[in-house]
């Protein structure tokens, strides 16, 4: 039975998915219909996580329930057996949200401050949750092996989209990872729940300001990481990205939308600032840039200016 087959048969009488394409060209999501009491809901239906899935949704309906304008969950979630290309078996949660309403990023230094008022509002009502079970941030690997992997990754995926771009400082931001990575944990800011995929492909837009459409990232983690990845992923996979990384201005724009609702940066976060960047740069920047290159000529350009980006532009005012 396919996954489409048996994500319907899980949902049962509860639901019913319009189509068999998908909705997200990097993963399967499907629109639905959730048939309650007052009648259909119209709702999308996705993977969620599997053991922290309560935890998640715990969040998530807890942000709601403070004003967040973000997704929960229509149903429990539902469970299915998958097996993989290779045989294995394993288990799957699926879950129904409703379907929000709103556009696409127009490119425009407003909806990046939107973005930034709705990152700075999220992070005030997480500061306060205790959430049993939350999926704990996953630390980048110091292993000398893995960082020449790499290395050598980032050197040949270089070559072939970027010929003409300067991987090395890259490179040698690479190989002082460790020390990067021991100074970020040294710091023991405080943890909280965080979405750690606050870009524009997971955000829609209106009159009112930003929506989020996708928490399915989330994890415990210090709340600059969320903001360092926010600001250096913003564009990624997006038409209104303009074939670049946000600007010095655009960076200010997203940081002061969200100060109006996050408490400010106190004096420990503001000096690991600058090691935040580099750490998110490279732990999830370089897969991006390796792994995970997705082709689109606005993408590859995006890249490219990720790769040759200099820190210095998302410093704190």
């Amino acid at each position: 039975m396919s996954v489409h087959a048996s994500v319907s048969a899980a949902f049962g009488a509860q639901a019913t998915i319009d189509g068999t394409e998908s909705i997200h060209p990097y993963s399967l999501v499907w629109w639905a219909r959730v048939h309650g009491p007052d009648g259909d809901v119209r709702a999308v239906v996705k993977r969620t996580w599997g053991s922290a899935q309560p935890a998640l949704e715990a969040w998530q309906r807890a942000l709601v329930a403070h004003g967040i304008r973000t997704v929960e969950p229509l149903l429990p979630p539902v469970a299915i057996d998958v097996v993989d290309d290779d045989g294995e078996q394993r288990v799957e949660s699926w879950v129904a949200y409703p379907r929000l309403h709103g556009r696409a990023w127009d490119g425009s230094v407003d909806d990046i401050r939107s973005a930034g008022r709705l990152l700075g509002a999220m992070h005030a009502v997480s500061a306060d949750l205790a959430i049993d079970g939350f999926p704990p941030f996953e630390w980048g690997s110091d292993a000398a092996d893995s960082i020449a992997d790499d290395v050598e990754a980032l050197r040949a995926s270089a070559a072939e989209h970027w010929p003409s771009a300067d991987a090395e400082p890259w490179v040698a931001a690479l190989e002082r990872f460790p020390a990067t990575l021991a100074t970020v944990r040294a710091a023991r800011l405080p943890h909280m729940p965080v979405s750690l995929d606050h870009r524009a492909s997971n955000l829609l837009f209106d009159a009112e300001g930003a929506l989020a459409v996708d928490l399915e990232n989330a994890a415990l983690a210090p709340r600059i990481l969320d903001l360092a990845v926010a600001v250096l992923l913003f564009p990624l996979e997006h038409a209104g990205c303009a074939g670049r990384a946000l600007a010095r201005d655009e960076w200010l724009a997203f940081l002061a939308g969200y100060l109006e609702r996050a408490q400010r940066l106190d004096d420990a976060e503001r000096a690991l600032w600058p090691t935040a960047i580099e750490y998110m740069l490279l732990e999830w920047g370089t897969w991006h840039l390796t792994e995970g290159v997705e082709t689109e000529p606005a993408n590859l350009a995006y890249l490219e200016d990720l790769l040759t980006l200099d820190p210095a532009r998302y410093a704190l005012p």
